[in-house]
C-alpha cells in the first residue's frame, strides 16, 4: 500500500519572506555592531596615542661591547650544555644592548620602540619607555599612530626559555583601558631573538629567572617549587 503525504495547511509565500527578512535583519545587525565596535575602539585608541613617535638615542653599541656581551652569553649556554651550574646577570644597559641586537622581522627594529629604564623586583617586571607604532583605521594610507609611555614587561619562564609580555602600560595624563593592555599580552617579545643562534642557545639554557634591583638574573638551575 503506497503512502502519500497530504498537506495539513495551506501554502503561504509570506512565510518565506518573513524568514528572509529575519535573516537579513540578523546579518545587518551583526555588520552594524562590528562596524560600531571598530569605530568605538578606534576612537578609544586615539585618546591615548599620538601622531609622532618618541625620540631617544638609537646609536648602535660599539662592536667591542657587543662582542664582549655575546661572549658572556656563549659562556653561559656552554656551561649549561656541559651540565654545569651558571648564572648570568644582565643590567639595564645589557638589556638595551640586547634590544639593539634584535633583528627586523618586517615590523621594524626594537631600538625605536623600546628602551629599558629600570626594574620592579616586587612585581618581577622590567620597566621601559615605549613608542609602539599602531595602525590607524585607514590602514591603507600607510600612516601610524604611536603609543608613547611606560610599559611593564613581565618575565615569564617557559619550556623553551624565558620571554617577556607587556602586562601594564602607563601614559602620562591618559588612561589606557585594561582591555587594550590585555591584547598586548598576546605578543611575546623575545621571539625575534630566536633567529640568533647565540641568543637562542642562551635562552634555551635558562631554567630560572629573577628580576633584581639592577636587572635580571638568569640561572641554569631550576628554582625549587
Amino acid at each position: 500500500m503506497a503512502i502519500s503525504k497530504q498537506p495539513v495547511s495551506s501554502f503561504h509565500p509570506g512565510y518565506g519572506c518573513v524568514i528572509m527578512l529575519a535573516a537579513m535583519a540578523i546579518f545587518g545587525g551583526i555588520v552594524f555592531w562590528a562596524g560600531y565596535s571598530l569605530l568605538t575602539q578606534n576612537r578609544e585608541i586615539d585618546q591615548f596615542t599620538v601622531a609622532e613617535p618618541a625620540a631617544w638615542p638609537t646609536d648602535a653599541p660599539a662592536a667591542a661591547s657587543v662582542e664582549a656581551f655575546q661572549g658572556r652569553l656563549t659562556a653561559f649556554s656552554r656551561a649549561a650544555r656541559d651540565g654545569k651550574s651558571a648564572e648570568l646577570t644582565l643590567s639595564v644597559a645589557d638589556l638595551n644592548t640586547l634590544v639593539a641586537l634584535a633583528p627586523d622581522l618586517g615590523n621594524g627594529t626594537y631600538q625605536g620602540m623600546v628602551r629599558f629604564t629600570g626594574t620592579d623586583p616586587e612585581k618581577q617586571t622590567l620597566l621601559a619607555d615605549i613608542s609602539l607604532p599602531l595602525n590607524t583605521l585607514k590602514f591603507w594610507e600607510g600612516k601610524k599612530r604611536y603609543l608613547v609611555g611606560t610599559a611593564h614587561f613581565h618575565v615569564e619562564e617557559l619550556e623553551n626559555g624565558p620571554d617577556l609580555r607587556i602586562v601594564e602600560i602607563e601614559v602620562p595624563g591618559k588612561t589606557v583601558p585594561a582591555g587594550f593592555v590585555d591584547t598586548q599580552q598576546v605578543w611575546t617579545w623575545l621571539t625575534p631573538f630566536r633567529t640568533d643562534p647565540v641568543i637562542d642557545a642562551t635562552l634555551a639554557a635558562v631554567r630560572s629567572v629573577r628580576v633584581t634591583e639592577s636587572g635580571v638574573s638568569l640561572s641554569t638551575t631550576a628554582t625549587s617549587p
